[in-house]
């Protein structure tokens, strides 16, 4: 009697859980986004929020799943509630989600994608004969730049810090250059300076000795 009680609530179980998944299915797909909150971006939050973008598309109901780590925002295609996917996703990420723009019900796609960008993982599956979200797809395909790992990263801004410091330099040595370029004018122009002075006091003791010879000679004996 125990045995026909627990087969005949197995039995209404997988009548029930039948009724919701037929039900589910019946209702059309919706696209809607989930907006992660990012403020800490150190690498256990990055690793974490990926990863769980990643796993959206295990979900039951879940068509596509398109995730920006970078910006904290996942486009989510699929017959499912956003408010249990938030639900979930907050859970996985131990961080604030919500739902940002709950789109109207779309055509159905048999189609199963996961990308996620902002990192060095990216993996998806798609049926050859579903279609491609030409919408999601144009700029979810598109390689990330400068988010590869945290240590390209950390290269880039050495990189650029060793770049400063060169520009530094740079403009040190040409402040010197110009300093050494006024140095050397100055010095001509004293120079200039100096010759001409000295022609003026030449000038004026020839002429101090031409006036003493005439005076010499004024008062010369044979006059």
């Amino acid at each position: 009697m125990h045995l026909f009680k627990t087969t005949l609530a197995h039995c209404a179980n997988s009548i029930t859980e039948e009724t919701r998944e037929s039900t589910m299915w019946t209702e059309g797909a919706r696209r809607f986004k989930l907006q992660v909150e990012m403020q800490c971006r150190c690498i256990g939050c990055v690793k974490k929020v990926e990863k769980a973008m990643a796993s959206i598309g295990s979900l039951r109901g879940i068509e596509t799943s398109v995730g920006d780590v970078a910006t904290g925002i996942v486009t989510v295609v699929g017959k499912v509630d956003p408010t249990e996917v938030c639900h979930w996703l907050k859970k996985k990420t131990k961080k604030s989600v919500k739902v940002v723009n709950p789109d109207p019900a779309i055509e159905n796609r048999n189609q199963k994608m996961v990308v996620i960008l902002g990192s060095s993982s990216r993996a998806w599956h798609t049926t050859p004969s579903a279609p491609p979200l030409q919408d999601e797809m144009s700029w979810a395909l598109e390689p990330p730049v400068g988010q590869h790992d945290h240590k390209s990263l950390q290269l880039i801004e050495e990189k650029i810090k060793g770049l400063e410091k060169v520009r530094d330099v740079l403009k040190i040595k040409n402040l010197e250059n110009e300093l050494n370029a006024a140095k050397s004018e100055l010095t001509q122009s004293r120079k200039v300076i100096k010759s001409s002075k000295k022609a003026l006091l030449d000038s004026a003791f020839n002429q101090l000795k031409a006036y003493k010879n005439l005076e010499a000679l004024s008062q010369s004996p044979y006059d």
